[in-house]
């Protein structure tokens, strides 16, 4: 009896030294409202943003990053929570469709992300966690944070005034970082953060690859692309940074009301100069139904008919009313049409953009049969960008700025426990 019992000892010994091995590999590093983040998720992690950022793979650099990418992790967990207490939870689809957009703007074969994870050795829930937060995110911002956002007609003015003061002067292309302080006692430990983001950027890192994976911007997922800055519409701190900027070459981490933000110009032009492809136009179009196979009698009968109207506008919206006169004859407006998208037909390219406001163009041979254009007016012919730009630029503006404290409420309101600094 008693030989049997070191041999009963050592086979549960055998049995348990997996699941313990196991237990030890899956030790929980954090807890997120109840939901764990394990230092298996967390290495995994760590691998999957070096080997992405081109970053350099060392104990020291893993145990650098490791803080960072846990306060990362934490964020994306209580923002995928928030997705799923609203109803908004992404969905496979939407998953699979992020991941097409991530093979196309890598320049990546359809199909092969996933492979291409696996020649790394990082699963593919590691990489579906970020790509979940990131659509997650986005839907809570369109639920909860886009109704109570607007731009008023008096903010456009003022930013429409506050351009044309800077007519002739120069406008950024600029992509950033950044590291948000949602806390006074988090300053340093965001300080430090962006030091080694500065530092694998001044290593040769990409901007861009580093910025999807650490910078916590709305612009994150776009490589941190702001896309081309008016004159003044930065905080002064960034402004004086982008002016005094080299191109292509990553700024020093520089200190606002919200955080750390590192910078990149990607280029520069002349603020205010006309790009004619970039003047919008507002039109009103008719179109006279013609078959594809119309006979060129058909075809002539319509465009008389088509001249017929034009004759009798003398404002866009005439253009209605002659359709409404005419059989088989349809009208619509079409709004901020690019001068740029009308290149495809070169007769509307050539013709369009020269009317005086309430001219007409044509009949142009389409596709649904004859067209007729009226232009009701015309944005940013003078250069200045189109009040719908200006709208859009300052609702992203002010949806960054809600986003920012939303998450720092969600960070506040839940519950955290960190077991161990990493």
């Amino acid at each position: 009896m008693s030989a049997l019992l070191p041999r009963a000892l050592l086979a549960i010994i055998l049995v348990l030294c997996p699941l313990l091995a196991s237990a030890q590999s899956l030790r929980v590093v954090a807890r997120v409202n109840d939901e764990a983040i394990t230092d298996f998720d967390l290495n995994q992690r760590i691998t999957f943003a070096i080997r992405s950022s081109g970053l350099q793979d060392s104990p020291e650099m893993r145990q650098r990053l490791a803080p960072q990418i846990l306060r990362q992790m934490i964020d994306e967990k209580l923002q995928i929570q928030n997705a799923k207490a609203l109803g908004v939870a992404p969905t496979e689809g939407e998953v699979t469709a992020r991941v097409g957009e991530i093979e196309r703007g890598a320049g990546m074969a359809p199909g092969t992300f996933k492979a291409y994870l696996q020649s790394i050795g990082v699963p593919f829930d590691i990489a579906s966690q970020q790509i979940q937060a990131t659509i997650a995110w986005s839907k809570v911002v369109r639920r909860r944070i886009r109704p109570q956002v607007d731009v008023s007609d008096a903010e456009i003015d003022d930013a429409l005034s506050r351009m044309r003061a800077n007519v002739g002067k120069t406008e950024s292309h600029v992509a950033e970082i950044f590291v948000p302080i949602d806390r006074a006692e988090q300053a340093n430990d965001a300080r430090r953060s962006a030091d080694r983001i500065e530092e694998q950027l001044k290593r040769g890192a990409p901007f861009a690859a580093v910025a999807q994976q650490f910078s916590q911007g709305q612009t994150a997922k776009n490589g941190g692309d702001l896309g081309w800055i008016l004159p003044g519409s930065l905080d002064p701190a960034l402004e004086a940074m982008v002016e005094k900027m080299p191109l292509r070459q990553a700024s020093e981490p520089i200190r606002t009301p919200a955080g750390w933000h590192i910078l990149y110009v990607i280029d520069r032009r002349p603020f205010a100069t006309a790009r004619p492809d970039d003047v919008r136009l507002n039109l009103v179009q008719m179109t006279l139904a013609l078959p594809p196979n119309a006979s060129p009698e058909e075809a002539n009968r319509a465009a008389a008919e088509a001249q017929k109207a034009m004759a009798g506008v003398h404002q866009c919206t005439d253009l209605h009313a002659q359709a409404r006169q005419l059989k088989g004859a349809t009208s619509g407006d079409l709004k901020g049409i690019r001068v740029g998208d009308l290149a495809a037909n070169p007769q509307m390219y050539q013709d369009i953009p020269k009317l005086s406001i309430g001219g007409t163009a044509g009949p142009f041979r389409v596709a649904e049969g004859m067209q007729v254009v009226a232009l009701c007016s015309k944005e940013g012919a003078g250069g200045l960008p189109s009040r719908q730009a200006v709208s859009q630029q300052l609702l992203l503006q002010k949806l960054e700025a809600a986003a920012r404290r939303y998450m720092r409420d969600l960070r506040r309101t839940a519950t955290i426990d960190v077991k161990q600094q990493p």
